[in-house]
């Protein structure tokens, strides 16, 4: 008996946090996580989140489009709109600058901005809502809310991120803009410069934390449980984003192989990508959980099995 519990902490089964997982805990978690790639079927699940974000991707920049028309020139936005493409594929940032190039030819008044944000809310609506049952898979558990309750949701969520687009609009381009026109706004102008991706990089990590936190059916887990596969999947989506892109730019001829689908193809391969690496972080939260035998969801404590939460009411067996 004492020799299995000696064994079984040694695999972290105590843990209270992350960071009291022992090395041969680790090893065996993210065993699990390569399983759960073939098993949840993630690089399928994947793809239809990609789809949906294709779909949102085109309805949501006509309505930022709209509403720049409103607030400053939108003439503006092609010059603009390559800060935040930067990491985007040139092909897949050029289909979406001839896309602003379109739309500020025509860009509408405040009831175009109505109708727009109406109809992106709805696009991006169904991305949010593939995610959050992505998150159900990964987190081995089944959708029963009531639909009111998932529509709210999705919506919150939705409306969420959204929200911290127009931040990032915000602050990446408008503030320095204004800026200059301000005594030493060069000075700020040139701190927005520097500090644009971290902000942006911290506001992604907060995206996916948040839905990691809320997405799944299940009793929430505390903060220190997803933040492992937050910072995991962020840097995995920033590698893999740059490694796509050189990929793209030096080795890939997709012109040639799908004519002038060829963006398209770029821009829905990247959709992809930043899906799977988000579910994969996903997944491995809950397999860290799996790890411990300790409640990992929020207080009060509650015994194994008690807990209303697959990933912290069972404990993952060693690969």
């Amino acid at each position: 008996m004492a020799e299995h519990d000696s064994a079984e902490n040694a695999r972290g089964r105590q843990a209270r946090r992350p960071g009291q997982l022992t090395r041969a805990g680790w090893r065996d978690a993210c065993l699990r996580v390569k399983g759960c790639i073939d098993r949840d079927h993630i690089a399928l699940l994947a793809a239809g989140v990609a789809f949906y974000g294709l779909l949102a991707i085109f309805p949501v920049i006509a309505t930022l489009i709209s509403l720049w028309g409103l607030l400053s020139d939108p003439q503006q936005v092609q010059h603009q709109i390559t800060v935040l493409s930067a990491i985007l594929p040139p092909e897949a940032s050029g289909l979406i600058e001839q896309q602003v190039r379109s739309l500020e030819a025509r860009a509408g008044n405040g009831i175009t901005v109505v109708v727009g944000v109406l109809l992106a809310v709805l696009s991006a609506t169904r991305g949010v809502d593939g995610l959050i049952e992505g998150m159900n898979i990964v987190y081995g558990e089944s959708e029963n809310r009531p639909l009111f309750r998932r529509l709210l949701l999705t919506l919150v969520m939705t409306a969420g991120l959204t929200l911290l687009t127009l931040v990032t609009l915000l602050t990446i381009i408008f503030v320095p803009m204004v800026a200059r026109q301000l005594p030493f706004g060069w000075i700020v102008a040139t701190l927005m410069v520097y500090l644009r991706w971290p902000l942006l990089l911290v506001l992604v990590m907060f995206s996916i934390a948040v839905l990691y936190r809320y997405g799944p059916n299940r009793r929430k887990p505390r903060w220190e449980w997803v933040g492992i596969g937050t910072f995991g999947a962020t840097l995995l989506w920033i590698v893999g984003s740059i490694g796509f892109s050189a990929y793209v730019d030096h080795f890939a001829s997709f012109d040639r192989l799908y004519g002038s689908l060829g963006a398209v193809v770029i821009l829905l391969i990247w959709f992809w990508l930043s899906a799977f690496m988000v579910l994969l972080g996903g997944a491995m939260n809950s397999e860290m959980e799996r790890q411990t035998r300790r409640d990992t969801t929020e207080d009060p404590e509650q015994p194994l099995g008690e807990r209303h939460a697959h990933a912290a009411d069972t404990v993952g067996r060693k690969p």
